[in-house]
């Protein structure tokens, strides 16, 4: 199970063959024509359409609804009535080649033609019918400003006027060829992230704004920002389940037992075959499990709210991690600014001195970005292109040496901040109000257009910058430093140290943010469950009691029976996911199952078996048990300097010291021999500190301590490094302190073995909080000794690595 992502089709061919899959052909209602010659209306709906068909001559008002419409010829002539007018909506305009639009020649009245698209595969032309005027309709399509064209064809020539925003519309055409695009986007959230996220952007453009879309809006934005959240963070990060495996099978297995019982009905109600009685009885069957299945809904929206609050609670911790870090470089980067004004350098160096400067302002800029006051936003950002111009110069000098950060590395990182800077923030307002939608159903619900953060991401998942973007500038910056550490500039070698720590953790708390993207929207998609069910069940109650038999009534019907069954087909494939996710922390390596709404029953049972397997078989790799480890390091020993400033944090006002470790070898400390590394806790010691002795009872202070992770992991095997987000770990911890500093006895003990929890990885953010600094003297604290204990396998390989690497 890995997420690889997959470029759209480009290709009326390869539209057509997304159109006809199984997958996307079942769905019901999306396609319908009305040919009206008396009124000249035609309305055209569909996932496919050509062009040719849908743009008949001689209609007075054409309207065109379609996710791809394909233009087969190079030139399609289109022919309206006197005063005619064609509307044009669909997702993609595909062709073999440039499509020229035009009008019979001689045209003698004045004709409208609107289009609206998102994706444009090939370039458009409109043109008179002499061909006389040609306009290319180069302002619409992927990373355009404008959402559509309108232009007018007259005698004297044409017109073109774009438009920015889709046009307001209640069309019931318009609807549920939104309704069907939002299905496919559900069939292709598991298939292709692009195509996903392409459909829930266009939806959410057109249904931004008009408040009879703004479910439509939220559903969109529900599925598509959990998938640009994805994208973000990478192929490499996943969700990792608090729970061992075993705990999940159950869970899945019922999931697995409901949707067999609702299909087994749906089947039954789809079959033409069976009499009426026999359709009203699995309808009866269908909506009684429905309003059991309502229950479940809000029992995982429940769930699903637990999740995002635990993630904004990691994110916001994060968050003041990172602030410190900004705080602290701030005073290095003076020391350093001024060292740098006073290096004397070479001409063939001057290129290195622009670039410093510019790592001095982007790491300004980062700083600002990432913690998004409404002010500092707007000066990052100019900050951030200044810097990244100044680097693109001084790439331009010849003859110059020692160049390590480039241009193109600081662009993607600001492009990664910015993406995510649009669509953090946005995130708790739609959660917490469609938290009182079922309270409220008049509520306002904020709607957007926006899916990923960037024009050009909303038409292509590729094109979304991802957290390595972090690793780049860590690795690049670190690098450019190191010249300046060479050169014995003043103040250089601690802002190199405070930049690590800063990057690193900005990192974090990009993965953070990430994370709270895709579990608050994955709370959204719960709860407009929630609602659609109750509608559904509503609407199912209502249709039956007219039930007799007619068409259109049950195609009503099997339209939200189908919703049905594909929302609890999707509670199998999460929960198979649950276990994916289960499967590679503790493996680190990916399920071979293949997650998909689409499947039949039996295989989701087969994909069961095969993961429940899988991890009975991941531990044969091995002769052995994981090792055990019992390790003390000493906080001055941590990299970049990270343990004076865990002193300065005890000592600090909030009295939280913190320090993040990596899987790369120079920000791992000891933990660089092996992998699967599994922590049963860690217990700190402050050194140096003394009880107050108005404090002491019984001849100690009891040194309280609270022991928390970030809720972002990491381990590696084999080279590849794994990310995962899962619940921040808070722990207790509590000794005796004599009078004269020594530590005594244990009270609440912070390492221990779990049972049912998946232990954390050392490689984290950690964050160690005296809880009674006032009964304790820190003024003579030196340090803070860090014993740790768990399980790790070895890695001779990677001993060896990294062995070669200190030499």
């Amino acid at each position: 199970m890995k997420n690889i992502i997959i470029p759209q089709p480009n290709s009326p061919a390869g539209w057509q063959a997304y159109a006809n899959s199984e997958a996307v052909a079942s769905i019901p209602l999306q396609a319908a024509q009305d040919v009206n010659q008396t009124s000249r209306i035609a309305t055209f709906r569909g996932v496919f359409l050509n062009a040719t068909t849908v743009l008949p001559h001689s209609m007075s008002r054409v309207n065109v609804y379609a996710d791809v419409l394909a233009f087969a010829d190079q030139t399609t002539i289109v022919a309206p009535n006197d005063n005619g007018t064609i509307l044009i909506v669909s997702r993609v305009l595909t062709a073999t080649g440039p499509v020229t639009l035009t009008v019979p020649r001689g045209l003698a009245t004045t004709c409208v033609v609107s289009i609206y698209a998102s994706v444009l595969n090939q370039p458009i032309t409109v043109a008179t019918g002499d061909g006389s005027r040609r306009i290319n309709l180069d302002q619409i399509g992927t990373g355009k400003v404008y959402s559509g064209v309108i232009v007018v064809f007259n005698p004297s020539g044409l017109q073109v006027e774009y438009q920015r925003y889709y046009p307001s519309t209640a069309s019931k055409d318009l609807q549920a060829s939104l309704n069907t695009q939002l299905r496919i986007g559900l069939v292709q959230f598991w298939r292709n992230s692009s195509i996903a996220i392409s459909l829930c952007s266009h939806v959410a453009q057109i249904s931004t704004g008009q408040q009879a879309y703004a479910l439509l809006n939220t559903q969109a934005r529900a599925l598509g920002q959990q998938l640009a959240g994805q994208a973000m963070a990478g192929q490499n990060m996943s969700y990792a389940p608090v729970l061992v495996l075993s705990r999940y099978k159950e869970t899945t297995q019922s999931a697995l037992n409901a949707a067999f019982a609702f299909e087994h009905q749906f089947e039954r109600f789809q079959d033409k075959a069976e009499s009426l009685d026999t359709q009203i009885q699995a309808w009866n069957a269908m909506l009684s499990q429905a309003i059991n299945e309502y229950n479940m809904r809000i029992n995982i929206r429940n769930l699903a709210l637990e999740k995002y609050e635990y993630s904004v609670k990691t994110a916001t911790g994060c968050h003041q991690q990172f602030e410190n870090d900004v705080f602290a470089l701030e005073l290095l980067r003076i020391a350093f600014q001024a060292g740098l004004n006073r290096w004397v350098f070479e001409q063939k160096l001057k290129a290195v001195f622009e670039i410093l400067q510019a790592t001095i302002t982007f790491a300004v800029a980062v700083g600002q970005l990432c913690l998004g006051s409404p002010g500092g936003v707007g000066q990052g950002a100019a900050a951030g292109r200044q810097a990244i111009g100044a680097v693109v110069a001084a790439e331009k000098l010849i003859g110059q040496v020692n160049k390590v950060l480039s241009s193109g590395t600081l662009q993607t990182l600001l492009d990664c901040i910015e993406a995510l800077g649009t669509l953090y923030p946005s995130v708790d307002t739609i959660v917490r109000t469609i938290m009182q939608f079922e309270k409220n159903p008049n509520i306002n619900i904020p709607s957007t257009g926006d899916i990923s953060g960037t024009s050009r991401g909303d038409a292509d998942a590729a094109a979304i910058v991802t957290m390595a973007a972090w690793d780049k500038w860590l690795l690049e910056a670190d690098d450019q430093m190191a010249f300046a550490v060479g050169q014995s500039i003043d103040g250089a070698s601690a802002y190199q140290l405070g930049l690590r720590k800063h990057a690193i953790n900005g990192k974090q708390l990009a993965q953070a943010q990430a994370e709270a993207v895709k579990s608050g929207y994955e709370y959204v998609q719960a709860q407009m469950e929630v609602i659609r069910s109750s509608q559904n069940i509503a609407d199912l109650q209502a249709l039956k009691a007219g039930f007799h038999g007619q068409e259109a009534v049950y195609l009503e019907a099997k339209s939200m029976f189908y919703d049905r069954a594909m929302a609890l087909r999707t509670n199998v494939v999460l929960s198979l996911r649950n276990m994916a996710w289960a499967y590679r922390y503790w493996a680190l390596a990916d399920s071979s199952i293949n997650l998909d709404a689409r499947k039949s029953l039996a295989e989701y049972q087969q994909d069961l078996s095969t993961v429940i397997m899988e991890l009975e078989r991941a531990d044969s790799r091995w002769a052995s048990d994981h090792q055990p480890f019992n390790y003390d390091i000493a906080s001055n020993t941590l990299p970049s300097n990270q343990g004076q400033s865990m002193i300065n944090g005890i000592k600090s006002d909030n009295h939280t010291a913190s320090f993040t470790l990596l899987t790369d070898k120079r920000f791992a400390s000891q933990f660089v021999e092996g992998s699967h590394y599994r922590l049963n806790g860690m217990d700190p010691t402050l050194n140096g500190i003394l009880p107050r002795p108005e404090a002491m009872q019984g001849g100690v202070v009891v040194v309280r301590l609270q022991i928390t992770t970030s809720g972002i992991y990491s381990d590696i095997y084999k080279n590849q490094v794994f990310h995962f987000a899962s619940l921040p770990q808070v722990r207790r911890c509590s000794y005796d302190l004599y009078s004269n500093g020594e530590r005594g006895a244990t009270r609440d003990e912070p390492i221990f073995e779990t049972v049912d929890h998946a232990e954390p990885t050392p490689f984290t953010q950690w964050k160690i909080k005296l809880l009674n600094p006032e009964q304790v003297i820190l003024n003579g604290l030196t340090g803070i000794n860090l014993k740790w204990k768990g399980r790790v396998r070895f890695d001779e390989r990677r001993r060896l690595m990294h062995g070669i690497e200190e030499l």
